[in-house]
């Protein structure tokens, strides 16, 4: 190599690539802030303007853009044509390109408006990669500062060069990245609460190669979109698991729907447990009182720091993870004493999350919006008699964790936590038959409680049997072609029931 061509936004690890290169003496050509960078350093550099003979124009928006340049990183030097039309551009062959782009997806995140945003679409450095990858078989090209190591090392070990199959695996890298780029410009560029985008594009990195999917002989990892993190930072315990995550989303975002100090446990993708209170501890404990032989081995959400009172209630079963905003020292001495156990500081973040869900299915994408709850302006009481103060806390509180389960979905709920959950059955009846079971094997009374419903009854059987068990409060969407018979049944027995007009489904 004789001549390489950097021109990068983030600056990361940059010095030790300067060194080595004018260790090894390659020449460098660079632009405006990286060779300001680099001359800073005592790295010798050379401007580019000086080979192109103008400097930026157009506030920076050309500066690499030149025949010149893309001719020297284009130039196939097995063909003779193109290496007489370089020597009549003036220009001799480079060898190395190393450009990062200007971060667009941070500066969105920021909240810039768009005509500040439109300043941090890249335009050279995109074509100045692609051009690079395309030529690989004679230029290598790094784009993002964790490949500098790796071209160092095998720059050493193989005599200057670099192997063909890491020059086409840096160059797929290439495409990978300013496919996503431009998918991020796109996204930022497309007005909220638009129509669906005619073109799906997903773009993100490899953030963890998970031991195995769902089940053992699955391969599986965890992708970030470019720029973001995990909202949470795994403080000890064993590497999350591809359930982990599933399941840590679904107890985080459960407990940050409520103001109060709330503790959810989730098992298998849904909530077998949840209390509110007035510390982390009773929310925990009442969490756990929900369901205590489904809470083992489950996940744990809360949305209050945990203090050494919840951590040595947490302590008492075998638990797989705990994620809460904040730990305390004393916490965090007791529930490291468990070493596979996981702890999770950090939670939803809604306002950073994102607005769309996507999955796979028959063959294609399936995508839609996140389900962001509910207006309760739109509630409307359509039994004869009114809900009580309790009965319409139960019922507020059960329609914000049906929401979480998997349906058809029923939950049992009281002024402070869980009762019971049927979750996951093909009829809705048998879901309140189970969550009526599972209140049972937990000694719990129901005589007062309310049943939230994900979907409306098409039967009556469903309000009689929840009657029987002693609910007094259903809160539901409705839209049945039966609702007259369900309303009916209700008022006979002197039930309270809402319908919310809103279908929470969860599949």
């Amino acid at each position: 190599m004789k001549q390489a061509l950097i021109s990068v936004w983030d600056k990361t690890g940059l010095e030790q690539l300067g060194r080595f290169l004018v260790e090894h003496e390659i020449e460098i050509l660079s632009t405006g802030g990286t060779a300001e960078f680099l001359e800073e350093h005592d790295i010798p550099v050379t401007l580019v303007e000086k080979v192109t003979g103008r400097g930026p124009l157009m506030d920076g928006r050309l500066k690499t853009l030149d025949a010149g340049i893309f001719g020297a990183v284009l130039a196939d030097r097995d063909q003779p044509a193109h290496m007489t039309d370089l020597k009549a551009l003036g220009r001799s062959p480079i060898d190395l390109v190393v450009v990062n782009l200007y971060p667009f997806e941070a500066m969105r995140a920021k909240g810039l408006a768009r005509q500040e945003l439109v300043d941090y679409i890249d335009i050279g450095g995109p074509g100045l990669l692609r051009a690079a990858a395309k030529n690989h078989r004679h230029v290598v090209v790094l784009c993002r500062p964790g490949q500098y190591p790796d071209f160092q090392r095998l720059y050493n070990e193989h005599g200057g060069d670099i192997p063909s199959e890491e020059r086409v695996a840096l160059a797929a890298e290439v495409f990978e990245w300013t496919s996503g780029y431009d998918l991020e410009v796109a996204s930022g560029l497309r007005p909220a609460g638009g129509d669906l985008p005619m073109r799906l594009g997903v773009t993100a990195q490899l953030h963890q190669v998970l031991r195995y999917g769902e089940n053992p002989h699955q391969r599986a990892g965890f992708f970030l979109p470019h720029g973001q993190s995990p909202p949470w930072r795994v403080l000890h315990g064993k590497e999350l698991s591809f359930n982990n995550y599933a399941d840590a989303e679904c107890a985080s975002d459960a407990v940050a729907c409520f103001a109060e100090p709330a503790a959810v446990i989730v098992k298998h993708a849904n909530p077998c447990g949840f209390g509110v209170g007035s510390t982390p501890d009773q929310a925990y404990r009442r969490a756990l009182a929900t369901d205590p032989v489904s809470s083992f081995g489950g996940i744990v959400g809360l949305n209050r720091p945990v203090d050494e009172s919840t951590a040595r209630a947490m302590a008492d079963i075998f638990l797989e993870c705990v994620v809460a905003p904040e730990f305390s020292p004393e916490a965090l001495a007791v529930l490291t004493n468990k070493k596979n156990l996981r702890l999770l500081e950090g939670g939803a973040d809604r306002a950073r999350g994102l607005a769309w869900e996507l999955r796979t299915a028959a063959g294609g994408y399936l995508l839609q919006e996140r389900d962001g709850g509910d207006n309760e302006e739109s509630w409307e009481i359509v039994s004869q008699r009114k809900p009580s103060t309790d009965e319409m806390q139960s019922m507020r509180l059960g329609w914000k964790m049906v929401r979480f389960v998997k349906s058809n979905a029923i939950v049992l709920a009281g002024l402070d936590g869980l009762l019971g959950v049927g979750a996951g059955q093909m009829s809705r009846v048998d879901s309140v038959i189970l969550a009526g079971m599972k209140a049972a094997s937990s000694q719990h009374d129901l005589r007062g409680a309310a049943l939230a419903s994900d979907a409306f009854f098409p039967f009556p059987d469903g309000l009689e049997e929840a009657a029987r068990l002693g609910v007094t409060a259903v809160i539901q969407p409705g839209g049945s072609v039966r609702d007259n018979e369900v309303i009916a049944r209700v008022d006979e027995a002197d039930m309270t029931m809402i319908h919310t007009h809103m279908r929470h489904f969860r599949h």
